[in-house]
């Protein structure tokens, strides 16, 4: 068994969002061959972990490794070609998930030393809601065993730079009235289409929105504020003046703002929306920056640039439990969920000796 088999062998299994379940029991027989962690599955998701009965792990840091095993693009079998590995999820994230298990295979026994140790790999992150979410799942089923992790690394494709907390995503459905008509007599109608243009300009002048994120000890980060329309449709019909515009509005927030549902809403009726037009149908909260001794200790060892996570991630549902963590992962940023989606192997192996630094060693046993 080498990096790249494992790499190649995550890849080549199809694993689609609501179809982990081959890849969940790959992972969790290639855990039981290769660490001596003891592994629990809650549906198609594993938590892999050391034992903590005895005396001699009390007191030694939670160290907790957390991935999603789904993917976006359609599959595809995995193609090696000038160091690029492709294959659906190679960034985001199955590179980041070989990197992390191929570190504790090596590494397992220095790890041991000091900290007790999690593997969290769970299905269903891609695009679902948050109740459908593996890790949301997990959480309902282990929340106590959950809140005992010190510190969470989330293998999200960051460029192997640590991306911190991560933004709140908000999606409406707004819908601007017209009236039916047929095409050849507009003027018994009113054109809804027409009626949204307004609604439209709005949301297309829109720019970014900086917030700042005050980090102690590290330098200051920052998010940005986006919203935008990502879905659109009008009623059907090539002879049909449509009768109603419906569009979906996404907003994207720092983790800085105490009420973003009023911020969307007060958007959309600037717009020109009618408040009754509005309905907020779905809200993933941003992720918190927490700041531990364990968490300033890991990112200074680590000691790679640190960035915002300008994208949502599971470090949102961690932070609510109080959990200090951060995303970090050798994958690229720009090549999440696309048709052709690939990683760097050097990458890869350049992130393994990266985790390596959080050994008081600074290495393997």
């Amino acid at each position: 068994m080498t990096l790249n088999q494992l790499l190649n062998d995550l890849l080549a299994i199809e694993s689609p969002t609501y179809k982990e379940q081959h890849c969940v029991t790959f992972c969790e027989t290639w855990l039981q061959k290769h660490t001596s962690l003891q592994i629990s599955r809650v549906g198609d998701n594993i938590i892999a972990f050391s034992s903590v009965s005895s005396k001699s792990h009390h007191g030694k840091p939670h160290l907790a490794f957390v991935g999603h095993l789904d993917v976006v693009p359609t599959h595809f079998d995995p193609i090696e070609k000038e160091g690029l590995v492709h294959g659906a999820g190679a960034s985001d994230m199955k590179g980041g998930i070989a990197g992390f298990l191929w570190f504790i295979k090596q590494c397992e026994a220095t790890l041991l030393k000091h900290y007790q140790l999690s593997v969290i790999l769970y299905s269903r992150e891609e695009g679902t809601k948050i109740e459908d979410n593996g890790l949301y799942e997990v959480i309902q089923s282990q929340k106590e065993f959950l809140q005992t992790i010190d510190l969470a690394i989330v293998a999200e494709p960051t460029n192997n730079t640590i991306q911190l907390g991560c933004v709140g995503s908000i999606h409406a459905t707004v819908r601007v009235e017209g009236k039916s008509a047929h095409s050849a007599r507009p003027w018994d109608g009113e054109n809804a289409l027409y009626n949204a243009i307004p609604v439209i300009r709005y949301f297309s002048e829109q720019k970014p929105v900086s917030q700042t994120v005050l980090v102690l000890l590290f330098k200051n980060i920052i998010f940005r504020d986006i919203i935008s329309i990502t879905e659109s449709h009008t009623e059907k019909g090539r002879t049909t003046i449509p009768g109603y515009w419906q569009a979906n509005i996404n907003f994207r927030y720092a983790p800085v703002h105490q009420d973003p549902e009023k911020i969307m809403m007060d958007h959309c009726i600037q717009a020109g929306i009618q408040e009754k037009d509005i309905v907020i149908n779905d809200h993933v909260p941003a992720g918190q920056i927490i700041e531990s001794s364990l968490f300033k200790q890991v990112i200074k060892q680590i000691n790679q640039p640190i960035e915002a996570k300008q994208a949502w991630t599971d470090v949102a549902q961690l932070s609510q439990l109080g959990i200090p963590s951060f995303n970090f992962g050798p994958g690229f940023t720009e090549q999440a969920h696309k048709s052709n989606e690939y990683i760097k192997f050097s990458m890869l192996q350049a992130y393994i000796k990266l985790l390596e630094r959080v050994l008081p060693t600074g290495g393997s046993s």
